[in-house]
């Protein structure tokens, strides 16, 4: 004949201490604060282009086929978006 013990144990909650609460209110309140400072702003299909076109100048000397290739695609993107 065999017997098995099962022991449980029970774990108090611990509270969270008022500084902890504290610091991570204001983590928090700052971290949405910088969230709303650093959001992108929206590039018009110009400004897009330009950088595509900025592209294309940079590797015209050593790729002018892709070069000429960006060219196309930044005329094409203003003419669809812009």
């Amino acid at each position: 004949m065999s017997s098995s013990t099962l022991q449980v144990f029970s774990v108090r909650a611990v509270a969270m201490p008022t500084g902890s609460r504290i610091a991570a209110a204001a983590f928090v309140a700052l971290s949405r604060m910088f969230g709303r400072l650093t959001t992108p702003r929206v590039k018009t299909p110009t400004e897009e282009a330009a950088e595509v076109r900025e592209m294309a100048r940079l590797v015209s000397a050593t790729d002018p086929g892709f070069a000429s290739d960006l060219y196309a695609a930044a005329a094409r993107h203003e003419a669809m978006n812009g």
